[in-house]
């Protein structure tokens, strides 16, 4: 039996079965309950309270985490997908460690793995790469814990394979979106083959009108992607996992493509259950570790990856003091030969010397006085280096804007009417509505805005037709008269979310 822990945003969810013969048998599923702000984007930021999780959940089933693989996901991750030709396994993860240097400067030392995937042209390489410490904070929590990892793998990855080894998927190009609480993970299938993916977070609140129109507005970006690539394969499906049927009903109500279908994801035939009858299970709900059963022919390994990060550093300081040997030897015989009777007295004297210097008290008092402070300065950099990562995931929320909002109205170029600018502080989001003179105008304007650089998305919600009567009175002579002018303008709305972390 297998074990694939994931941690989400809601909880640490284990799932246990059996995989044979392409079939997977799920026996056993929890959720574990952790504090809230304990893990942010998939950086653990409070390892004391997941412990006590994992410790508690421990002492009451010994066997939960009996052959556990662990399953990661985060905006954090950096990923890539590569066409490659046939190469062997050596030559691939080579090839793999080069393809994020030209993204180094963005990160601290990665860990990097890859896994094999189904590409137009035979199979492509799916690559991803993880901070160093990352990787390290879960290996130190499980390790204190004596629990035992075999693998990290990523749940993006862990998507893919799945979709791809499943043929209920086959030949389907649809649009599947993963809810883990506000995180939204949307990947787009084309003809059964990954295409591309996005990590998006939703501000509204779950079960809104707001959230249904966020929502909304990701299906119309995928959709406008798979039209812009003039794919020969319509995005005709789209699966959400994560959603319940009122918030699907609700996205359906937005949602005016005949062609376009709105489902929440279906437990497919390669996956079945062993439960009692009183338990309720959500498919959707457990989708990333479910997910992760399927690994496909390479799976990833970041543990793995890391652990051999670790070997090289210590086998090149062997090799180092391997090469001081010989150097040392070689200076030692040349003074031996050169000036051997000066070469022994200096010696001895100062043999002599180090002695009485080693024997002093004091220095010895100094020395492990110092060492101390070395310890304590390690400490306090292991400290400071936790910190960076826990701003790291808090960073990925976005920061205060300031006056950039007033440049954002002066780009109506005279030929746009704001009715309204709206900032929430807490998500970063700016809503503006406004009127233009024509269609062009409007897109026009969304283009400027996309263009300032300041936002991570800009969702501009399409336009409608907006009239408006004006009468004058014109006299003539002894006759006067009333006319009636009519105007005609494009309602339009704009969404847009400042980058995470900048300092508007």
């Amino acid at each position: 039996m297998q074990t694939i822990v994931f941690f989400s945003n809601d909880g640490i969810q284990v799932v246990q079965g059996t995989m044979k013969g392409g079939q997977l048998t799920i026996q056993h599923f929890k959720t574990l309950p952790v504090e809230a702000g304990a893990l942010i984007n998939g950086v653990i930021t409070n390892e004391e309270a997941i412990r006590q999780t994992l410790s508690d959940a421990l002492a009451e089933n010994p066997s939960l985490f009996t052959n556990m693989k662990l399953v990661i996901e985060s905006s954090l991750i950096a990923i890539k997908n590569v066409a490659v030709p046939r190469l062997k396994p050596k030559e691939l993860a080579a090839l793999a460690a080069t393809e994020f240097e030209d993204t180094a400067g963005n990160y601290e030392e990665l860990v990097v793995d890859y896994s094999n995937i189904p590409g137009p042209n035979g199979n492509n390489m799916f690559c991803c790469g993880v901070e160093k410490r990352v990787i390290e904070s879960y290996a130190a929590l499980f390790e204190s814990l004596k629990i035992r990892v075999l693998s990290i793998d990523v749940g993006l990855n862990a998507l893919i394979q799945y979709v791809s080894g499943t043929k209920d998927y086959k030949g389907m190009t649809l649009a599947l979106n993963i809810l883990d609480g506000r995180d939204l993970l949307s990947i787009l299938f084309e003809n059964g083959l990954y295409i591309f993916s996005t990590r998006s977070r939703l501000m509204a609140e779950r079960g809104t009108d707001a959230f249904a129109d966020e929502l909304s507005a990701k299906l119309s970006s995928l959709i406008q992607f798979n039209k812009s690539q003039k794919s020969e394969y319509a995005l005709n499906i789209s699966l959400y996992a994560g959603l319940d049927e009122f918030e699907l009903n609700s996205l359906k109500n937005l949602v005016f493509d005949p062609d376009l279908s709105l489902f929440i994801i279906p437990q497919t035939r390669n996956i079945k259950e062993l439960f009692e009858i009183d338990e309720t299970f959500d498919f959707g709900k457990f989708i990333y570790p479910i997910a992760a059963f399927f690994t496909g022919t390479k799976a990833i390994n970041l543990f793995t990856a890391y652990k051999k990060s670790l070997v090289v550093k210590k086998e090149r300081h062997f090799e180092n003091k391997a090469l001081a040997i010989p150097i040392v030897m070689a200076v030692i015989f040349l003074i031996i030969f050169s000036t051997f009777y000066l070469l022994q007295m200096s010696a001895q004297k100062k043999l002599e010397a180090s002695n009485a210097y080693i024997s002093d008290t004091t220095n010895q008092q100094q020395y492990l006085e110092a060492k101390n402070l070395t310890d304590a300065v390690e400490g306090i950099n292991s400290q400071v280096s936790d910190v960076e990562m826990i701003n790291t995931a808090v960073n990925s929320n976005p920061k205060l804007v300031s006056d950039k909002l007033t440049h954002l109205a002066t780009l109506c170029n005279s030929v746009i009417t704001l009715n309204s600018m709206t900032y929430d502080g807490e998500t970063g989001g700016v809503s503006i509505a406004a009127t233009a003179n024509s269609v062009q105008e409007a897109a026009g304007y969304v283009e400027r805005l996309r263009a300032t650089a300041y936002f991570v998305q800009v969702d501009y919600n399409g336009y409608s037709k907006a009239t408006a009567t004006a009468g004058s009175t014109a006299t003539s002579g002894t006759t006067s008269g009333t006319t009636a002018t009519t105007f005609t303008g494009y309602n339009f709305t704009v969404q847009a979310y400042l980058k995470a972390g900048d300092q508007q």
